[in-house]
């Protein structure tokens, strides 16, 4: 348009001032070599002026003839990007139709001419993972790291997620352990850590992350604290098999000094010791925590006790029991008096115990002691008793 409106303007301005110059035109002489061209001013600006229009005109033929080719490069263009679309969104709801064979042929033919091909090879690879192909899955995935390298944690995730969901543990839990290594605590990565870590068996390593998935709000305050718990037992299984005792007082000896008397985590601990027949280690660790909370779990531990001398244990919890007088505390005394073979002890711990809260097997311990001095009514009252309460 401007360039219109500079030769209407010229044309104008000839027109109004040409007739005023026709006397005195003047002349132009254009010398190149042996060669001379000469005319007057009004020819020559005109001439001027129409060489101007040709080459515009030779401009705008060029114009139609390449922009049609890029139309129709764009055309084509488009064409296969729609089609692309078209195919990844049918591929998309067969997917999630769970009808996998369609779903991965779609996706497939939808990586042609889509920018975004990365995300159909890894919707075909679960496609293919849940058509039970893990050849063809693991080629999706080597196609797309080839066709987006910049999108390793994207494959490297989903590749060990397909492991996970398959029961490939091992595979899986390679895969995020090398991730972490290069990416750090990505909280995709995190929850797929968290579940493998989980799997596996893999408690240090959990435990590891616990602050780093709570930071980033992936999981909750009461979660948190029920994986820890899970991730101390689980080592205290490992360390239990791979050291016996030795290796679980180490382990207790690593817990936080607010959580080495915990109840919750000292009863397993001291279950696990007895089991290795650490009798002696236990009854250290059940006093310390017993000085520190009178708990019933405990209390119950205690009495599967096997010792050669039960006096240190006997009177640390008669002297707790003058001054805290708990049914479980004197059931707990009259069963380590048995053990003992201290009849007499047991049997008024034991009453005292029932007195305050029936139960069924303290009631048999009694009906045995009873039996044993022939105190046959006796016995039979409070076998009544235990029935009672285991019936009702």
């Amino acid at each position: 348009m401007i360039r219109l409106a500079i030769i209407v303007a010229i044309l104008a301005a000839g027109l109004i001032v040409g007739p005023e110059f026709m006397g005195r035109q003047g002349y132009v002489l254009v010398a190149a070599g042996n060669y001379t061209i000469e005319t007057t001013v009004t020819v020559f600006l005109v001439g001027a002026v129409l060489f101007y229009l040709l080459l515009l005109l030779v401009e705008w033929l060029l114009g139609r003839i390449f922009g049609l080719s890029h139309r129709t490069r764009g055309w084509f263009i488009g064409r296969r990007r729609r089609k692309a679309l078209n195919y990844t969104q049918s591929g998309m709801q067969a997917l999630v139709a769970e009808d996998y064979a369609t779903a991965e042929k779609m996706l497939l033919k939808g990586t042609k001419g889509n920018e975004l091909a990365l995300l159909n090879y890894l919707n075909a690879a679960s496609a293919a993972q849940a058509q039970g192909n893990e050849e063809k899955r693991d080629d999706y995935l080597r196609q797309a790291q080839e066709q987006h390298p910049a999108a390793s944690l994207a494959v490297g995730i989903t590749q060990a997620r397909l492991q996970y969901q398959q029961g490939q543990f091992d595979q899986a839990l390679a895969g995020v352990q090398e991730l972490e290594a290069t990416y750090g605590h990505q909280p995709a990565l995190l929850k797929l850590q968290k579940d493998v870590y989980l799997a596996t068996g893999q408690w240090q390593a959990l435990h590891g992350i616990l602050d780093s998935l709570a930071g980033k709000n992936l999981i909750g305050a009461d979660e948190k604290d029920a994986l820890q718990q899970q991730c101390w037992l689980g080592r205290f299984d490992q360390a239990a098999h791979d050291e016996g005792s030795d290796g679980l007082i180490k382990v207790w000896q690593a817990l936080p000094r607010k959580d080495k008397y915990n109840a919750e985590l000292l009863l397993p601990l001291c279950d696990r010791l007895i089991g290795l027949k650490a009798h002696k280690e236990a009854q250290q660790l059940l006093l310390e925590g017993l000085d520190k909370k009178t708990d019933a779990g405990l209390l119950l531990c205690a009495t599967r006790l096997q010792l050669s001398d039960y006096h240190p244990l006997l009177a640390a919890l008669e002297k707790k029991a003058r001054k805290e007088s708990l049914p479980e505390l004197h059931s707990a005394l009259g069963r380590l008096y048995l053990k003992d073979g201290q009849d007499e002890q047991a049997e008024q711990q034991l009453q005292q115990a029932v007195a305050q809260k029936p139960d069924a097997q303290d009631y048999v311990l009694l009906a045995q002691l009873a039996e044993k001095r022939k105190d046959l009514t006796r016995a039979n009252d409070y076998y009544k008793h235990s029935l009672a309460l285991e019936t009702a």
